[in-house]
């Protein structure tokens, strides 16, 4: 099921351009696989925060097993491990060494799964009898490289985890069939929504660089100088950076968030009621969803605050964000 579509882009810069029509390509070829699997929940693009870090997952796939996310490379060239695990782009006959793509996306898992940790007593169920809390220890995690169709891979180490575009799917099932035999861990119906409706909610949108900061990021550090690197023609990506700082907890929050969704239909023409407790009623299907938010500045649980036809969620620092406005 496609709950997070790559949002249609337009780039003056070639560079930028070749990294989005990679991100397109697999897309595609995720919605094709996996568009009518009730259990493969697929965000592309997919943008959160934790605290003032900052991850950009081209590709995530939630199964019931656990998280896999894909790193999307658009690779014009060829692209080479040697031995000890260093990567090497070639482009025009020239060879540039380059951050390893498989720990980039490692660190986007370890954000992700550290923010999930945060809210694990939200998202997970009570076991045995209610009496015991399930947690996220056993969760699966796993990362896959994607080379753009056109690109060639050299490799003198194994590295299971780089495969062509066209090829990410059936590494997928593979994956997932692989836990499913471990039992390992496992989420429950419930817990597969929560997780669902959690990263969806958690997506910050952010806009498109200008042409200005098309710099070359393959020989730039992880550092808040670079939070707006551009890719390199045989990758043509930005890497991950960190946020901004945060803003004084006096002030709102940027309102700029993913809006509210219905959990059935993942319909936006909703609005929220209140019985007991405030939920989503959705226009299109009738459904019900019910409401659970934090603070994306703190991680700190937070409220809804109603305020005529506004719905603000507010956190005990102060930090407070628009979430919803009902149609009057």
């Amino acid at each position: 099921m496609i709950v997070k579509a790559l949002e249609p882009q337009t780039f003056s810069d070639s560079l930028r351009r070749a990294g989005h029509e990679a991100e397109s390509q697999l897309a595609h070829y995720l919605k094709r696989a996996f568009e009518d699997d009730p259990y493969k929940f697929v965000f592309n693009n997919l943008r959160i925060q934790r605290r003032d870090e900052t991850a950009q997952l081209d590709h995530l796939i939630l199964h019931r097993c656990g998280l896999i996310v894909v790193e999307s490379k658009s690779v014009a060239g060829e692209v080479a491990v040697n031995e000890h695990g260093e990567w090497t782009r070639w482009w025009n006959r020239q060879g540039r060494g380059m951050p390893s793509p498989v720990l980039q996306a490692r660190r986007q898992l370890d954000l992700l799964g550290a923010l999930m940790q945060k809210h694990e007593t939200e998202l997970m169920e009570k076991g045995f009898l209610g009496l015991r809390q399930r947690t996220l220890s056993g969760m699966r995690r796993d990362v896959l490289v994607a080379i753009s169709d056109g690109g060639r891979i050299t490799r003198k180490l194994d590295v299971p985890e780089v495969v062509k575009a066209d090829q990410v799917p059936d590494r997928i099932r593979e994956t997932v069939e692989q836990a499913r035999k471990q039992g390992n861990f496992y989420f429950t119906d419930t817990e597969l929504h929560r997780v669902r409706d959690f990263l969806l909610s958690r997506h910050v949108p952010t806009t498109a660089p200008t042409q200005s900061q098309t710099a070359d990021a393959a020989d730039m550090p992880l550092s808040p100088t670079t939070r707006e690197a551009v890719g390199n023609p045989a990758l043509g990506r930005t890497p991950d950076a960190p946020a901004a700082p945060r803003a004084d907890a006096t002030a709102p929050a940027s309102e700029s968030q993913e809006p509210p969704r219905c959990r059935h239909c993942q319909s936006t023409d909703i609005s929220i009621e209140y019985a007991h407790s405030y939920y989503i009623k959705c226009a299109r299907c009738g459904g019900n969803t019910p409401i659970k938010v934090s603070c994306n500045e703190c991680d700190a649980p937070a409220r809804l605050r109603k305020k005529g036809a506004e719905f603000r969620v507010v956190c005990a620092a102060g930090h407070e964000r628009l979430y919803h406005t009902n149609r009057v």
